[in-house]
């Protein structure tokens, strides 16, 4: 099956020239095609075709893009986002100087989190986690690795672990 999207603003690429690594400053160039439609065969990026190209490539599906800009998917290398309950309170307390120590000792910091993930079952988990993953995915997130961490003890960070695995 080909696919043709067309008629973007812009097509953002990581065209990597000679080499197929991009490293330090070489991650900052952006080249950017105006005037090109993305052609996609099987799943996979086929070809970028100038707009005015003689070329006629005959696909099955088109997509409109106008007033679109078509990137990279985003990679989410770390998250921690398999966890339950809610630390946002701790910001304010930080914002007023307190320490994480200070905020430990008032029954906030990580044990808050380790406590909800202990007392939510495998359902309520993939719940809140799907939820957390599609806000990724809505940003342009396409690859996300997610670290357990939340248990702290073999019992749950299973759980967690077989919350990710699922999802």
């Amino acid at each position: 099956m080909i696919t043709q999207i067309s008629n973007p603003t812009q097509i953002i690429t990581v065209d990597t020239g000679k080499t197929n690594i991009k490293r330090g400053l070489l991650l900052n160039e952006i080249k950017p095609l105006h005037d090109h439609h993305l052609v996609i065969e099987n799943g996979f990026i086929k070809d970028f075709v100038p707009v005015n190209s003689s070329s006629k490539v005959n696909f099955d599906n088109e997509i409109d893009a106008a007033g679109k800009i078509i990137l990279p998917g985003l990679v989410e290398c770390h998250t921690h986002t398999a966890f339950a309950g809610s630390r946002a309170n701790e910001f304010n307390e930080k914002l007023k100087g307190k320490s994480y120590e200070e905020i430990a000792k008032n029954g906030g910091g990580i044990n808050t989190t380790v406590e909800a993930v202990r007392g939510a079952s495998f359902i309520e988990l993939v719940d809140l986690v799907k939820h957390r993953i599609k806000k990724f995915i809505a940003q342009g997130v396409t690859t996300i690795e997610i670290k357990s961490g939340y248990g702290l003890d073999v019992e749950n960070e299973i759980k967690l672990l077989k919350v990710i695995n699922h999802l």
